[in-house]
């Protein structure tokens, strides 16, 4: 039987290692950003991001306005947040006019926890009138909740997304109202060389090559 000083200094021990195992957790060179960040109105906001690594609770970016869309576009083609790769919460995009890709936006976005959901969902994409593709080319894993994309009507490369390798369950999706799939002529890597590069998963009784842009094959979870 161990002393009451060896149990001690065990308990010690455990927590300073568990000290030490959540520290190396965080991320490096980065902040955890939050609680929560709400952008809209105007795109300078996207300075709240500037050296977010993790952004604990939900992201929303909605309702920045068409009247400026040529000039946003310009912008969004240069904005980028390389070092985002976790949102604990959900992400919602509502109204964002110019952004027609996620993919330079958020390159590395890899986990959305959904450990709070926007109405049982952990992903929103509403009403985006640019929105060419999804391009989340890093999404790895949506660890709770489902996805709603609906009403964008030049969103494109949605039949190439598997999303149950993405999430555990994928029946409660909602995807409706975006530009239809024979108006899209989606088109993985490789393809087109008759060398494809991505890889070939049956989704929706649809065995194809996953991708979500032309540049950009769909990766398997993590």
């Amino acid at each position: 039987m161990r002393s009451r000083t060896e149990g001690d200094h065990l308990t010690l021990f455990l927590g300073l290692l568990l000290s030490v195992c959540t520290i190396c957790l965080l991320p490096a060179n980065g902040e955890i950003c939050g609680p929560s960040i709400d952008i809209r109105n105007d795109i300078r906001e996207f300075n709240r991001l500037e050296n977010c690594t993790v952004v604990e609770g939900y992201l929303q970016i909605l309702l920045i306005g068409d009247k400026t869309n040529s000039a946003n576009q310009e912008s969004f083609r240069t904005l980028s947040f390389p070092k985002l790769t976790m949102i604990t919460d959900y992400l919602l995009l509502f109204r964002v006019s110019g952004l027609d890709s996620l993919s330079t936006l958020f390159p590395n976005l890899s986990v959305i926890r959904g450990r709070n959901l926007f109405y049982n969902y952990a992903l929103v994409i509403f009403e985006m009138t640019s929105l060419k593709d999804i391009g989340l080319a890093n999404l790895r894993n949506i660890t709770r909740g489902a996805i709603r994309i609906e009403k964008n009507p030049e969103l494109c490369y949605l039949d190439s997304v598997d999303w149950s390798l993405i999430m555990d369950a994928e029946f409660n999706n909602f995807i409706a109202g975006n530009k239809q799939s024979k108006e899209c002529g989606d088109v993985c890597p490789g393809i087109m060389e008759d060398n494809p590069q991505c890889i070939k998963t049956s989704f929706n009784d649809n065995y194809s090559y996953r991708c979500w842009t032309s540049n950009h094959c769909q990766k398997g979870k993590a």
